[in-house]
């Protein structure tokens, strides 16, 4: 997909009255996990991969999304 509108992983902004803030913007929340490495071999640097990022907007088309996924619909 090019947006995130309509994407089950995107939380968009909201004002305090519940609607779409007029900003646009949101979080990709795409539960994202590090596949375990083998017992041979190990992760460089002090810390644990952790991914950053994830900011989306309704105003701005996405590149190409492959985690896109369609939000179902509320009965």
């Amino acid at each position: 997909m090019k947006s995130c509108i309509g994407c089950k992983y995107a939380n968009w902004k909201r004002t305090a009255a519940g609607r779409l803030h007029p900003s646009g913007d949101g979080k990709c929340e795409y539960p994202y996990n590090v596949p375990p490495l083998p017992r041979s071999m190990y992760w460089m640097g002090f810390t644990a991969p952790c991914p950053s990022g994830g900011w989306i907007s309704r105003r701005d088309p996405a590149v190409v999304c492959y985690y896109f996924r369609k939000e179902e619909a509320i009965p």
